[in-house]
């Protein structure tokens, strides 16, 4: 399950893209290139026709001197080999290059281009360009878009890795509409769902089996005071069917202005409905605490916020200054944040050790914590609260208290998101979003898709009460 909040506070999150990578020369150093010709030479494309209606020639060429439409897929095949976190099978990407232009629907009236020269990023896309020629021949289509299909293909269908994606020009650019620091939006958890699989998996693109789920409206937010529910799931946006669009460009285009109105289409258990929503600035306390009783102190994280560390630290030094001797740490619906943040608030309650650990190819990076924490004392018993929705640094937190034996975890198993992604600029305007890193807990778990297991494992049942799990916590703490 993905959670996104639909606001700009979602992109505080250890899965938000790094500095943008151009990559724009045009010989592409590493990349396979056809044995059957020379640089530059095209070469008649075996089981395809020789002659088209149109007289034109099929035939490959290598990803050395490639047709200038097929540049953005060669650079995108030697960006996914070359940076991807995981060993990628090469034939896999070639299938769904050539499954995405076969899928692909070409606009009525266009017309065969003048050339059907296809570039080879390796032999194994020789069914690619297969794919690219019949294609041309009997529904036909501008090369780019072809090309954009099948860089989109070797993502979708070439990698098992639902947060990996291709942005075409049109969808980078709404996705990157918002102005950076601004929390404008509905005020909205929301989570992807592939219906295929058991668990419910995340997805990227939004399809009968891919469905876009409300996971809660926020308190005081414009989503809550329309009547969005958890479980509502979206189909359309401002009246225009999201079937095809990737989940990150719904969640864009949710996002706007405050003041500006925005109009989704629900289905609620089979009943299509339709809410007009007005944006807003939505204000998120980062922190809350309280006290329960004389020693019991709680403490929520909304989301790990770049100024959290400071917010936690006051409230944290409060609860103990009251007389805490017990730290209840709620994390259910932290979508994630800032790693320093993250650092930060497991340095807390940590006296030393690690608090993650970062795998790429070819590189492990070790985070230690940062002396000086006020709550180390082992006599201060910590209780973390988890829920599916809690991910990305709530879970660099939540596993390193675990590794380290310093908290026990209530609640349900968290959502599993442990990678990171970087953006990637192409040539023709688009860009890819690769996931390029893996974190894993100190003593080296990695949780991603399943998430962490609590010591406690306590479902939540839909449309229970917001202290639900405070309540089944406070029984346990208290015998």
């Amino acid at each position: 399950m993905k959670y996104r909040a639909l606001l700009a506070a979602a992109i505080l999150t250890l899965a938000a893209c790094t500095a943008p990578a151009s990559v724009t020369a045009s010989t592409v150093p590493g990349v396979t290139t056809t044995p059957t010709s020379s640089p530059g030479t095209p070469t008649s494309l075996p089981g395809t026709p020789t002659s088209s209606p149109a007289a034109v020639t099929p035939g490959t060429t290598s990803c050395d001197n490639p047709p200038e439409a097929f540049q953005p897929l060669c650079t995108a095949y030697h960006i996914i080999t070359t940076s991807y976190v995981d060993p990628v099978d090469d034939s896999r990407l070639a299938e769904g290059a050539a499954r995405a232009i076969t899928e692909h629907e070409s606009e009525p009236g266009a017309t065969a281009p003048d050339s059907l020269t296809c570039a080879l990023p390796s032999p194994a896309f020789a069914q690619m360009c297969n794919a690219f020629v019949e294609e041309e021949l009997t529904d036909p289509a501008p090369t780019p878009d072809l090309v954009a299909a099948a860089i989109s293909g070797m993502l979708q269908y070439g990698l098992d890795d639902p947060y990996s994606v291709y942005f075409s020009p049109d969808a980078l650019a709404r996705f990157q509409e918002e102005t950076s620091g601004q929390i404008e939006g509905i005020g909205a958890l929301v989570r992807s769902e592939d219906t295929s699989t058991p668990e419910d998996g995340p997805c990227s693109t939004i399809s009968d089996t891919c469905q876009l789920v409300i996971v809660t409206p926020l308190e005081g937010g414009p989503a809550e005071g329309v009547g969005l529910r958890s479980g509502d799931i979206m189909t359309t946006v401002d009246g225009e069917s999201i079937d095809g669009w990737l989940v990150d460009e719904v969640i864009a285009e949710v996002r706007g202005p405050a003041g500006t109105d925005v109009t989704l289409g629900i289905l609620r258990d089979g009943t299509p409905l339709e809410f007009t929503i007005t944006r807003a600035a939505i204000d998120i306390p980062i922190v809350s605490s309280r006290m329960i009783d004389d020693s019991i102190g709680y403490l929520e994280l909304t989301i790990f916020a770049t100024n959290a560390p400071h917010q936690v630290d006051t409230a944290l030094r409060e609860l103990l200054d009251a007389g805490a001797t017990t730290i209840i740490l709620d994390l259910q619906h932290d979508p994630g944040g800032s790693l320093n943040s993250a650092i930060f608030v497991a340095s807390e309650f940590l006296s030393d050790g690690l608090v993650l650990r970062t795998e790429a190819p070819g590189d492990t990076e070790e985070y230690p914590v940062t002396p000086g924490g006020i709550a180390t004392d082992p006599s201060i018993a910590l209780y973390v609260l988890v829920d599916r929705a809690s991910a990305s640094a709530s879970e660099v937190v939540t596993g390193a208290f675990m590794d380290a034996g310093r908290a026990t975890v209530i609640g349900e198993h968290t959502f599993g998101k442990n990678t990171v992604q970087q953006q990637f600029n192409l040539g023709n305007g688009g860009a890819l979003k690769l996931t390029v890193a893996r974190w894993v807990t100190p003593k080296g778990h990695d949780y991603g898709k399943v998430g962490l297991t609590p010591d406690i494992l306590i479902e939540i049942p839909d449309g229970a009460e917001p202290d639900f799990l405070l309540n089944k916590a406070l029984e346990i703490i208290r015998g």
